[in-house]
């Protein structure tokens, strides 16, 4: 019977060694996972910069044509109301003023909000090179954690950019997963080798979730 509790707590040590490695595999998974989306987000970014600046651009010509327009019927509606006699001519001429004065002011908003667009644009792009070189840095620093990792047939280091990075992650995830199952099914194996001890030591069957139970199971009964 020791020959059984000796061979349980054996188990149980393999048991909290394999969760341990599962814990790490885990670990490793979540940051590679975490490292791909942000490139992928980068990559998203950095492909509809140009499409976007171009936009931009065309945008703010229509704009400054716009704000052109609202200048000039502005200024023909002040030399309307200086030309206008009686007090109806002089109150449309005001009318006209004050819409012309109020589509001014829309174009001008309009544009002010163009112009800054571009210094915004400036810099999301450089916060998003520099978001790369810290992706870059971390994936290596990620890549030599997989490299040292027991079972996980890591795959070469990522080449410079997103793109080497994005196809890095894409294989580590593989290695990660394939290493995980591994260390899964072995944890179910040794549950399986402590029940099945159980049972034959108690003379019943034992379905415990966790090797520590069937090892608690055990000294109960052999106490």
């Amino acid at each position: 019977m020791d020959t059984a509790l000796a061979f349980a707590a054996e188990l149980e040590e393999r048991d909290a060694a394999l969760a341990g490695l599962l814990a790490l595999l885990l670990g490793l998974d979540r940051r590679v996972d975490e490292s791909l989306e942000a490139a992928g987000r980068i990559s998203d970014f950095l492909g509809r910069l140009p499409r976007e600046r171009g936009q931009l651009e065309a945008t703010l010509a229509e704009a400054e044509r716009a704000h052109e327009s609202a200048q000039t019927e502005l200024a023909e509606a002040r030399r309307a109301v200086e030309r206008a006699k009686g007090d109806e001519a002089q109150a449309a001429a005001r009318r006209r003023e004050a819409n012309a004065a109020s589509d001014a002011h829309t174009t001008a908003e309009r544009r002010a909000q163009l112009i800054a667009r571009q210094p915004e644009l400036a810099l999301e792009e450089a916060a998003a090179e520099e978001q790369t070189r810290s992706l870059e840095l971390r994936g290596n620093e990620l890549a030599a954690e997989l490299d040292a990792a027991p079972r996980v047939a890591s795959p070469e280091r990522p080449a410079a950019g997103l793109d080497g990075l994005v196809d890095w992650g894409s294989r580590a995830q593989t290695a990660v997963f394939v290493a995980r199952s591994g260390v899964e099914t072995e944890r179910e194996r040794v549950v399986r080798e402590a029940n099945e001890l159980a049972a034959s030591v108690l003379g019943e069957p034992l379905y415990a979730a966790s090797v520590a139970i069937v090892r608690e199971r055990l000294e109960q009964r052999l106490s």
